[in-house]
């Protein structure tokens, strides 16, 4: 859940082929007598896939989200990355993902390199810039395959994992070839923003 200026983000996940939504809530207490208030979204966005740990970017211009790929498993599949309108919910910009795989990190920005951080299940991480209209800035997007030792797509170098970024390098955990398995080439991998 990702919170600004008064209101909440958050999505839904129903199934890997099945539409979710993504919604925008007040955090106004509108009746502060009642301990447990139903609260209805400002604004809903339905997406194919759905939205599955993916946590958003917010700022006042824009609110950056991934999607799930709409398929099952992790080696088909594209999913994208939406930037929405923070008070309206309307799409401001699409970009489709090159590569298969859900989007499961959340978003963080870079003050340095002025832009935008992500990993996929399908073994990448992706760099985005935005402008301040909240559309993406055209030929931006840059992709980096992940490694586990592998090098089998069946068994891809998947990552959940929000990058964390410090002096000019990424930070973030990558799956080996058996997800849940010990020693199996998981990884912290530490990537160099430059190069």
């Amino acid at each position: 859940i990702t919170y600004k200026d008064g209101y909440i983000y958050t999505g839904f996940w129903k199934g890997e082929n099945q539409d979710a939504n993504y919604v925008c809530i007040s955090v106004t207490d509108e009746d502060p007598t009642k301990t447990t208030v139903e609260k209805k979204p400002s604004w809903t966005h339905t997406g194919a896939g759905g939205f599955y740990w993916a946590g958003a970017y917010a700022c006042e211009d824009f609110v950056l989200i991934g999607t799930d790929d709409g398929d099952s498993g992790y080696t088909n599949g594209y999913a994208s990355i939406l930037s929405l309108d923070p008070k309206t919910g309307i799409l401001l910009d699409e970009e489709k993902l090159p590569n298969v795989g859900d989007q499961r990190s959340s978003i963080c920005y870079d003050a340095a390199t002025d832009a935008y951080y992500f990993t996929t299940k399908g073994g990448d991480f992706y760099q985005i810039k935005v402008e301040a209209n909240g559309t993406f800035t055209e030929d931006s997007l840059r992709r980096l395959p992940l490694d586990n030792g592998a090098y089998d797509m069946r068994t891809p170098p998947m990552s959940t994992s929000t990058p964390v970024i410090y002096n000019g390098r990424a930070y973030i955990g990558v799956s080996g070839i058996s997800q849940f398995g010990n020693f199996s080439g998981h990884n912290m991998t530490v990537i160099d923003l430059e190069t």
